[in-house]
């Protein structure tokens, strides 16, 4: 056998060998669960030719379109298949071996995974067991010891977010120090609050963004990112020949011609976010300020919260696993779901709690 490198060999991914999870209640990674209409579907699939299976993509429509949707110079803007690459690409771009950089803890694990890849020492910064986030003391810690310091916003675990303030104070002391900031705005969106604007005045800035959560695409794995000419044109350097598939690119442009559809989306989730956890405050377990699609709820300091979750996955309701911090092993994190679904799953949750009263009252 040829061994890998010695980064790769330490290297642990997790598995996800599991039944389908089509056509269930998907609450476990934060998707779009509201269906797309029939009209948007009926366009789409008019629209298909074997003509655009053919032929290798061609993005630059899509450029010239997002760009002007986006308010943003062309050349400000870089294609990507997925958040996982379009982070990746700036690890490959920026982080040699020995740089270190600064996370959050909970925060998306393809950060330390990267950063185990090529070879960077991590340091980290933890939600408390309330999820609070210190963010004045993430400020302070940013200095030039480290290449890159990354944020979400709204933090994917959580869904809080940072004020603008906070966030222009964190890329201003990073500029200052020479670092790099990363902010991930995989859930933008839903609070219409962005870093992007600083990037007029600040080079050391990239904001990753994702076609997964609002645009409700995960399937077709895309994303981008923002920054400053030059670090896109860095960035271009180590992307693939082709950054989206023509699926991707045809799809991005309907939903740009049918705004509604993405529109009314945001409105339902926000309005299914309310629902969803006003429902769980009811029951006596707490749940966090979350501004995205998704919130993160106590379960397990009333009941085991294992059991919960394969006991509503019984019910096709798919909760994703409790948070792999120690001292947030309580806490699992619930996806928006139509309200009258997330009403049948309220509904499960007290029949569990009936079922266990000994932990419900714990």
């Amino acid at each position: 056998m040829i061994l890998p490198k010695e980064s790769i060999q330490d290297l642990t991914r997790i598995s996800e060998k599991e039944s389908s999870r089509l056509f269930k209640h998907r609450m476990d990674r934060n998707e779009r669960t509201h269906p797309f209409s029939e009209a948007f579907m009926k366009y789409l699939k008019d629209g298909l030719s074997g003509e655009m299976l053919m032929t290798y993509p061609e993005p630059e429509p899509l450029y010239e379109a997002f760009s002007k949707w986006l308010g943003v110079g062309r050349d400000n803007i870089l294609f990507h298949s997925g958040s996982d690459l379009a982070i990746k690409a700036v690890f490959e771009t920026y982080i040699r071996p020995g740089d270190k950089i600064l996370l959050h803890r909970p925060g998306y694990a393809m950060y330390q995974v990267y950063a185990k890849m090529f070879q960077a020492d991590v340091d980290a910064l933890d939600y408390d067991a309330d999820l609070h986030f210190d963010i004045a003391r993430y400020i302070k810690m940013v200095g030039g010891q480290y290449r890159m310091v990354v944020l979400e916003n709204p933090n994917g675990f959580v869904g809080d977010k940072q004020s603008p303030d906070d966030i222009h104070r964190l890329v201003e002391k990073a500029h200052r120090s020479g670092t790099l900031v990363l902010i991930d705005e995989a859930y933008f969106h839903f609070i219409d609050e962005t870093a992007a604007d600083l990037i007029k005045n600040f080079d050391n800035l990239v904001v990753a963004r994702t076609f997964s959560k609002a645009f409700g695409l995960a399937g077709l794995r895309a994303a981008y990112m923002l920054s400053a000419s030059e670090n896109i044109q860095n960035l271009y350097r180590v992307k693939p020949m082709h950054e989206l598939n023509s699926m991707a690119i045809f799809t991005i442009l309907a939903l740009l011609r049918h705004e509604d559809e993405f529109n009314h989306f945001i409105r339902d989730t926000k309005e299914s976010l309310d629902y969803l956890k006003s429902s769980i405050d009811a029951l006596g377990v707490q749940t966090s300020d979350s501004c995205a699609n998704f919130l993160a709820a106590r379960f397990g300091a009333s009941f085991d919260s294992i059991a919960l979750a394969s006991y509503l996955r019984k019910y096709g309701f798919l909760i994703r696993r409790p948070f792999r911090e120690k001292h947030l092993g309580e806490w699992l994190r619930v996806g928006t779901l139509p309200i009258d679904s997330e009403k049948t799953m309220i509904g499960k949750i007290k029949e569990y709690m009936k079922s266990n009263p000994e932990k419900a009252d714990a």
